[in-house]
Formats: C-alpha cells, sequence, structure tokens
C-alpha cells in the first residue's frame, strides 16, 4: 500500500514537511493567515517515502489525520478517511475527564478528617485512550490553625521529575499563599519554608520532603505535575531523625512506595 494525503482533511498547515525524517512531503503557495503558515497545497512523493511508519503510527503526528494506507476506508485509528471533518461530536469526549468521588484509591487512603484538603482530580495516563498524559494531582488546602500531620509527608524520591504548585486562593493577591509551608529537599534535608505562592521543581532521584503546612488562614490550591505516564514514589524514611521513625505518618498506605 502508499500513503495518501486525505485531501477532505488536510488543513495545510505544513507540519508534515517539517516532520517527516525522508523529506517526503512538499508545499506549494506558502503564505500566511493570522500568523499561521499555511500552504495552496501540500503533496506526498511515495518515491521519497522509506515507509518508517512515523505518520501513521502516532494518531496526531498529523494534527488533521489526513495521511493514511491507500487503499482503506479509515486510518490505523478508525477515523473515516475522504469523507471531510464532520464529527458526531463525542470523537474528542474521552479526553474530558472530571473527577468523581472513589476515581483514585490515593485519594480514598488519604481522605479523613485529620488532613483538610478538598480534592480536585487524581489522574495518570491511564486515564486516557491516547498515550502521552503525565501524572496530575490537585486540592485544595483549607484554613487550619496547626501542622495537621506529625511530619508530613516523608522524605522520597520520584523517577520523573516532579513540580509542585502553591497558589494562593485570593485573585486580587495571587502571591500571597495565606499558609506557611515547610519543605526539606536533597539528603542534607536542607529546610525551606515559604508564605508566597511558589512553584518548586524536584528532578528526578532527588529526595524531598517532609512536606508540612503549619497554618492556613485562606484556602490555596495544591497541584502535583509529574513529567512522568504514572505516579512513582520511593520512601527514603531513614532520611528523618530515628525518634521519628515511630510516627503514625509513616504507615499511612498514601505514603508507601508506588512503582519502584
Amino acid at each position: 500500500m502508499a500513503l495518501k494525503i486525505d485531501e477532505t482533511r488536510c488543513v495545510l498547515c505544513g507540519l508534515c514537511i517539517n516532520d517527516c525524517p525522508a523529506g517526503a512531503f512538499s508545499g506549494e503557495g506558502q503564505h500566511v493567515v493570522g500568523q499561521s503558515r499555511v500552504f495552496e497545497s501540500i503533496t506526498l512523493d511515495n518515491d521519497k517515502c522509506t515507509d518508517c511508519g512515523a505518520c501513521t503510527a502516532n494518531q496526531f503526528w498529523c494534527p488533521a489525520e489526513a495521511i493514511y494506507d491507500a487503499p482503506a476506508d479509515k486510518t490505523p485509528f478508525g477515523t473515516p478517511v475522504e469523507v471531510g471533518r464532520d464529527t458526531d461530536g463525542r470523537k474528542y469526549a474521552d479526553l474530558f475527564y472530571q473527577y468523581k468521588d472513589g476515581d483514585d484509591p490515593y485519594i480514598t487512603n488519604f481522605a479523613n478528617k485529620d488532613v483538610p484538603f478538598n480534592y480536585v482530580t487524581r489522574f495518570d495516563s491511564s486515564r486516557f485512550p491516547i498515550p502521552g498524559c503525565n501524572f496530575y494531582y490537585m486540592h485544595w488546602v483549607m484554613p487550619h490553625d496547626e501542622p495537621f500531620l506529625e511530619i508530613g509527608h516523608p522524605p522520597h524520591i520520584h523517577r520523573s521529575a516532579e513540580l509542585l504548585f502553591h497558589i494562593g486562593g485570593d485573585p486580587s493577591n495571587p502571591q500571597e499563599l495565606n499558609s506557611e509551608v515547610e519543605f526539606f529537599m536533597g539528603v542534607e534535608m536542607e529546610r525551606h519554608v515559604f508564605t508566597k505562592s511558589t512553584v518548586i521543581y524536584i528532578p528526578p532521584n532527588v529526595v524531598h520532603s517532609p512536606w508540612r503546612p503549619s497554618y492556613t488562614t485562606k484556602p490555596w490550591l495544591f497541584i502535583e505535575v509529574n513529567q512522568g505516564p504514572s505516579h512513582s514514589e520511593k520512601g527514603y524514611h531513614q532520611m528523618l531523625a530515628r525518634e521519628q521513625w515511630s510516627s503514625p505518618d509513616l504507615i499511612r498506605p498514601a505514603f508507601a512506595d508506588e512503582n519502584y
């Protein structure tokens, strides 16, 4: 079979010209619409094509899914060919997710009266039918007068880089966190304390935590982003002082090793 451009779907963006390893695509009549580069026409030279499969192995290598093996009535991902871009309104529906109670065992294990969190969502790449999503976790931290955990989330590492967003919930003063958070970094257990909206970048395998809000006067938003397809965690609880090893925080199911 030979590759073909479905002209009823092609939006003439030229991305294939840039990204084809073999240089098999070319365009004519380059111009600009708004600030977007487009072409009057795009052609595919099958003599140059090396059958590497890049353009058909990944669903949105071509954003319009306009490249397919001919003859065929569907792309490898089930999109009908040569029938235009009409849709039943459900093609992308599985890419929209709204968290429901009980969806995630971590939240189920963590959700109790001694933790002042209002959960928004938690998910990874398994939540969606198309691969590529990273891990995300989000909750509100509600007002409290003192630390709600003895130690906090104990020291640990992740396989992938992590970003921790601490976002003040007052839209008139978003840089003010209205909370004090204590956080430790490295095997040195370097202590940091902040009261402003803060993002922490944590490279893979860097020991971090305990993480512990000391107090909160107004709700604020916590977002955790692991830059990998699923959550991983390996505890380094031995970094704590020996007298802390018996803390009940260390045996919470939410703080157990995962994907190691």
